[in-house]
């Protein structure tokens, strides 16, 4: 089938189906790619913001440091 005729196909799909023919691509484009970028069975690790309070005391004494530069500048 010519790509012109696919293209038109695919204008003609709706919403979700043109959602899933991007997923169905994008993942045969990393196959192609890498054939062991996702191996199935296998557990990924993926970072959380959870129980990370080191972060956010971080941020915190930043953000305080900064109010007293500006309060005493005042």
């Amino acid at each position: 089938m010519p790509l012109a005729e696919l293209m038109l196909q695919i204008q003609e799909l709706p919403k979700i189906d043109k959602l899933r023919l991007m997923q169905f691509l994008a993942t045969e484009l990393v196959k192609a790619e890498d054939a062991n970028f996702f191996v199935a069975n296998q557990e990924y690790p993926v970072w959380s913001p959870y129980n990370c309070s080191e972060a956010a005391n971080v941020l915190m004494n930043l953000l305080a440091t900064k109010q007293q530069e500006q309060n005493g500048v005042k």
